[in-house]
């Protein structure tokens, strides 16, 4: 990994401290996920979060993208995320959009994201 890590140090605390697992991989984004193996979509939920273009996002494995405002508690977002069904999110609930003020992306933004991601590997 060649990207700074640090944004992720304090969500990942903070996370584990609810019991939910953060794994930092190569493509500057966290797992979030109550799983302490890799993670399978089948065995429970899971998401991705990015700060990759300097602004936070959330991905869900359809995928789907999220931009999360400026001064969101991402903590409370992931937990609330992570409190909703037992496998993976393909897509936010509507009541954690509207409670978050998430905005969806569409797929030219979605695309700058994973650019940005792969251009820190």
């Amino acid at each position: 990994m060649n990207f700074d890590i640090t944004p992720y140090v304090g969500i990942r605390e903070s996370l584990s401290q609810l019991g939910i697992k953060c794994g930092v991989n190569n493509r500057h984004q966290i797992t979030v996920s109550v799983q302490d193996r890799k993670v399978w979509p089948i065995c429970g939920n899971s998401f991705w979060i990015t700060i990759a273009t300097g602004s936070w996002h959330l991905f869900t494995w359809l995928p789907v993208g999220y931009r999360i405002p400026d001064g969101c508690d991402l903590s409370e977002l992931c937990k609330q995320c992570m409190a909703f069904g037992n496998s993976a999110m393909y897509r936010v609930p509507e009541t954690i959009i509207d409670s978050f003020e998430l905005a969806e992306l569409d797929d030219d933004e979605a695309e700058l994201v994973h650019t940005a991601m792969d251009k820190a590997k």
